[in-house]
């Protein structure tokens, strides 16, 4: 365990919890503050933690801070480049970003509260590797616009109109139920997953519907065999685009952390 500064004006940021023992931290490693990192010991675990300025990092501070695009990139990527060089060594489960506490004697107090179901999550994460998967709907082609033999040019407009929209509808079932089919196969392979909300096309730069968009927990030596699956899932169907993403930390799968954290948040 390396010496604790003096942390008298900063706030104590959570990186990761890692088993114990376990070992120690590399010396060049920094946080989201360029701060040295240390442990803090509670029985069976370790927390990586580091102080960061009070001033720059209470709640008024860090919310502005996480409205500047910015500053909030290029944390997220040094807090995320912490728990990746953890993982190398280390049994490790990623603690949200932003997850502060007041000093070191809190969190301590907070990892001893959380003691069984930490230990219990770095267990489970062990030898598991977070991969994520995206479905959207397929785009479909162009759709034919020719009037019906027979109809009125107002009533060939709404006969288009209604075959578009049943076509639409058509091809939404048949991708949601292919989106199932997906899931459930990679669930099958995967030790565990978690279900996060779709995201919008502002966020993917898609205009077709996300359908899925899951992250699976998978055994290190089952991982070939997942990518094989979902690239055989993609040559399958029609109605789907799959994005395959990772590995990732397991960041999904830090239950205490879904349970009882937020962005942002302090103890």
């Amino acid at each position: 365990m390396t010496a604790v500064p003096d942390t008298g004006s900063a706030n104590t940021w959570l990186y990761a919890v890692v088993q114990a023992p376990s070992g120690a931290l590399p010396e060049s490693l920094t946080g989201v503050a360029g701060e040295p990192l240390r442990l803090l010991d509670v029985p069976g675990l370790a927390a990586v933690a580091g102080s960061v300025p009070r001033a720059d990092f209470d709640e008024e501070a860090l919310n502005a801070h996480i409205q500047d695009p910015a500053w909030l990139e290029r944390a997220v990527r040094d807090h995320h480049r912490v728990v990746c060089v953890l993982g190398r060594t280390h049994r490790v489960l990623p603690m949200r970003f932003a997850t502060l506490c007041q000093d070191d004697a809190r969190a301590v107090e907070l990892l001893t509260e959380r003691h069984d179901r930490l230990l219990a999550a770095v267990d489970h994460v062990s030898g598991r590797t977070e991969l994520g998967v995206k479905a959207w709907s397929a785009p479909r082609g162009a759709e034919a616009s020719g009037p019906a033999d027979g109809q009125s040019p107002g009533a060939a407009y709404l006969s288009r109109l209604r075959a578009r929209r049943d076509e639409r509808d058509r091809a939404t079932q048949a991708a949601m139920e292919q989106a199932s089919r997906v899931h459930a196969r990679l669930a099958g392979v995967a030790a565990d997953w978690v279900q996060h909300p779709p995201q919008p096309g502002e966020a993917t730069g898609r205009d077709e519907p996300m359908l899925l968009n899951c992250a699976y927990l998978v055994d290190d030596d089952r991982l070939p065999g997942f990518r094989s699956a979902v690239d055989a899932m993609a040559a399958e169907t029609a109605e789907l685009t799959l994005e395959l993403t990772g590995p990732w930390p397991p960041y999904s799968f830090a239950g205490h952390e879904r349970q009882d954290a937020g962005e942002g948040e302090s103890a």
